[in-house]
């Protein structure tokens, strides 16, 4: 399934919107005018503005077991964001469970977001999207958005980000014969897939969903088949 792009760094829009995903439904909405931490914005807001807890503990790696591709409810408002940030192309949650691959696809709890490395607009954009997600917040926590939002790891261009290897940093991608030159790979943990981390419990899930409501046929977008985990 394919959507028209736009320019990067968009502004996500701070609306009121509902995200209804496999029977769960979330009405999101602002709060009294407050900046939030988005996609497309050249600040970090700092952390204690925004939660009132600290942040998330880094999301260990629990790989897939089991089939269950309905998107994941935290998944949708994750695509929901970038989709009002950057306008994709395409995008993919649902996996085929009948490949032998491990694969969060095949839970609902990754998400493919169409970003072309050999395009320098799109490759901008990718990369302000991973500057927003791995960056340290004005408190100092590392990688906090990624860990607000239960962000396991990230396949981008060949390479790899590890929640549960943070020291390492990005590594060389091998695990499948797919670069990830096309799209970005998120996996999440299975809090952050079911809405149980800091972003969804503290104030932050006010931006997402932003760019409207989403239905299950539409998130789950292209059917994965590129074997990540």
């Amino acid at each position: 399934m394919r959507r028209s792009g736009t320019r990067p760094g968009r502004s996500l829009r701070m609306v009121t919107a509902s995200v209804a995903v496999a029977g769960l439904v979330a009405v999101i909405a602002p709060s009294g005018g407050q900046a939030l931490a988005t996609p497309g914005r050249a600040s970090v807001p700092r952390a204690s503005a925004l939660f009132a807890q600290p942040v998330d503990p880094y999301a260990p790696y629990v790989g897939q077991w089991l089939c269950d591709p309905a998107p994941k409810a935290g998944v949708v408002d994750v695509l929901n964001l970038v989709r009002a940030a950057y306008r994709p192309r395409w995008w993919g949650i649902a996996g085929t469970c009948a490949s032998t691959s491990t694969s969060e696809h095949k839970e609902g709890r990754a998400l493919d977001i169409a970003f072309d490395a050999a395009s320098p607009r799109e490759r901008a954009a990718a990369d302000d999207f991973l500057r927003w997600l791995l960056a340290p917040d004005q408190d100092g926590n590392q990688h906090a958005m990624a860990r607000r939002l239960g962000v396991m790891y990230v396949i981008w261009n060949r390479q790899i980000w590890r929640s549960y290897r943070p020291q390492d940093g990005w590594q060389p991608y091998t695990g499948t014969p797919n670069p990830h030159t096309d799209h970005i790979h998120l996996s999440f943990s299975w809090e952050g897939a079911l809405r149980q981390t800091t972003w969804w419990t503290q104030g932050g899930a006010m931006a997402a969903g932003a760019g409207g409501a989403v239905d299950p046929a539409a998130a789950a977008g292209r059917v994965s088949t590129d074997g990540d985990r």
